[in-house]
């Protein structure tokens, strides 16, 4: 969840910031609308864009992403007989500069566009603090404290659908729908503050460390109603800001 929102956080400062200097951005390519063409060409863009941007540009007021911030985001959680919310504070997120886009496909038919993104990074940190309120079978927990994860080689497969429109003359993209399936080949959890004995602590982090698939496959698709209208809120809001004239051929 947390590779895929810092995803679209980074490729919204990219076009967010598009519009403010042209020169920052002239010795990209102009992608052409050609199906066998489009795809390659938004591919060197990521990945031509991704480090440009780790260190923000003061001048054009581009926030630097490494690392990028969340402030506080909530997550309610209902399967089985675990039920509750968790709640994110202060998460920094580290190794995005190294992502890179390994495939990317492209569909026009018209006004409709279809993308498909696999991006892939080796490692990716996120350390914060959250809160919980949880009811575990009969077992009522309220955990709080500081939390460390660390997730290795990251691959994300993200397909979105949108479509083109005009607007004072230019062209704009919006998206109307996205799906993203972040795959981990391994997962390291450190935390604290789950129980008030901090030995039980230790059992719960080797139990978490040890069925972290388990865990992480239930979890993605049951929180996916919370993160995925804010990716597209988030795609769309950058969107909003940037003529796409100055990315394509005339």
């Amino acid at each position: 969840m947390y590779y895929t929102i810092g995803l679209l956080s980074l490729l919204a400062l990219g076009c967010s910031a598009a519009p403010t200097d042209k020169n920052y951005f002239a010795d990209l390519p102009k992608c052409s609308t050609e199906e066998d063409q489009l795809g390659e060409c938004v591919k060197q863009l990521f990945n031509t864009l991704t480090p440009r941007l780790k260190d923000g540009n003061p001048e054009l007021r581009i926030e630097p992403y490494e690392p990028l911030h969340l402030n506080r985001t909530s997550f309610q959680y209902s399967s089985g007989t675990v039920n509750g919310r968790i709640t994110v504070r202060n998460a920094k997120i580290y190794g995005f500069s190294s992502n890179r886009a390994k495939e990317v496909s492209a569909k026009v038919n018209g006004d409709k566009v279809k993308l498909r993104f696999v991006t892939q990074m080796p490692k990716l940190n996120i350390v914060g603090s959250y809160k919980a309120d949880m009811q575990v079978n009969q077992l009522q927990l309220k955990p709080k404290g500081e939390f460390n994860v660390t997730l290795l080689d990251v691959e994300a497969t993200t397909v979105t659908d949108g479509e083109i429109y005009e607007k004072d003359g230019h062209r704009f993209f919006r998206l109307k729908n996205i799906d993203s399936k972040p795959k981990i080949k391994d997962l390291v959890i450190k935390a604290n503050g789950i129980f008030a004995d901090p030995e039980l602590d230790k059992i719960a982090l080797n139990v978490a460390n040890q069925y972290w698939r388990d865990i992480y496959g239930i979890m993605l698709p049951e929180t996916r109603q919370f993160w995925q209208p804010l990716m597209l809120r988030m795609f769309n809001e950058a969107f909003e800001l940037v003529p796409i004239d100055q990315f394509l051929k005339e």
